[in-house]
């Protein structure tokens, strides 16, 4: 059914079309004569203000079912689920759980929402987007990749602040001046709230990656002359994923075997100070594949031979470790 030239909306088979608003919707400000998609314990309902889209979804549904929107214009979309849960279908971490929102963007495609069975109550909120350049100078977590028709960003909890904001959005009655202005203002505060959330996000993930990456040094310092440890190992030892772990090492310009070749060479110059190991036993120790080649990698971090180091320094302490010693 086109709700209007923005918007689509297909519905599902069984609901009946009804010009009635049925009593409890969500946004006061939807009036009986707005089309309302219903049946007696089940409901559609949508209102396009302005550059605003407004749509309600609620009721309790006995299978999963979906419905699908499409918006001639790039909108920015807020969906909020209260009860039940819904995904955008094809769309990987688009699942929202109740108590949780995101946003994404959607360029002038058809989306389709899908909804698990049982009790719904969910609203979307769309906000059209001229020029996204403005917009992402104001919310900058909210970067638009232009080689994505869809562009989902995080969920995050519907918190303190966020419910404050939609009571006001929902206290609102229709006014044929000032609706558009009062919607418009609220709207863009909800979009604001949602960039501080994916900042403290962005901020407490930076933290946890950290804390990772230290564990994982020490995890490679505590088993460097395992012969077998390796990206797998360590992963399963930190109760992490592969994937996680190689990203966070990119991160900070290393890869998981060049920290453990790290450690093992520095390790290396400390046993050529303080031991009379030959040159031979240390490769054999530190799980270098040959002499040869803890020799040649010897020289590429240090500029010189092994037998040079000991020539050079007879007793010194400990070194500390820099990962990025390697050129």
């Amino acid at each position: 059914m086109l709700i209007n030239k923005s918007i689509d909306l297909k519905y599902p088979y069984h609901l009946a079309q009804r010009h009635t608003a049925p009593k409890g919707l969500y946004f006061n400000f939807l009036a009986s004569e707005d089309p309302v998609l219903c049946t007696k314990n089940q409901y559609i309902a949508s209102k396009k203000i302005g550059t605003h889209t407004f749509l309600e979804v609620s009721g309790s549904f006995e299978e999963d079912w979906s419905f699908a929107i499409s918006n001639s214009q790039t909108t920015f979309w807020l969906a909020f689920q209260f009860q039940g849960t819904s995904s955008i279908r094809d769309i990987d971490r688009s699942t929202l759980n109740p108590q949780q929102y995101l946003g994404y963007f959607n360029t002038s495609e058809e989306i389709t929402y899908q909804i698990k069975a049982g009790k719904v109550t969910m609203i979307l909120i769309g906000t059209e987007i001229g020029d996204p350049g403005n917009f992402v100078l104001e919310w900058n977590t909210l970067q638009k990749d232009n080689q994505q028709t869809h562009q989902v960003f995080p969920p995050e909890k519907i918190g303190y602040r966020i419910r404050k904001v939609l009571e006001l959005i929902q206290k609102i009655k229709y006014s044929p001046y000032s609706l558009h202005t009062k919607l418009g203002f609220h709207t863009n505060s909800l979009i604001a709230i949602y960039h501080r959330d994916l900042l403290e996000q962005q901020k407490s993930a930076q933290q946890e990656d950290i804390s990772l990456l230290h564990r994982a040094k020490a995890y490679i310092y505590a088993n460097f002359r395992n012969g077998e440890i390796n990206i797998q190992r360590i992963a399963d030892a930190l109760l992490t994923s592969e994937r996680t772990l190689y990203r966070i090492f990119k991160d900070h310009g290393l890869t998981v075997n060049s920290a453990i070749q790290t450690i093992r060479i520095h390790k290396g110059r400390e046993m050529l100070r303080t031991s009379d190991l030959s040159v031979d036993m240390i490769a054999f120790e530190l799980q270098f594949s040959s002499v040869k080649y803890f020799i040649k990698t010897y020289i590429r971090y240090f500029g010189h031979t092994p037998a040079m180091e000991r020539k050079l320094y007879i007793t010194l302490p400990e070194p500390k470790y820099n990962f990025k010693d390697e050129h």
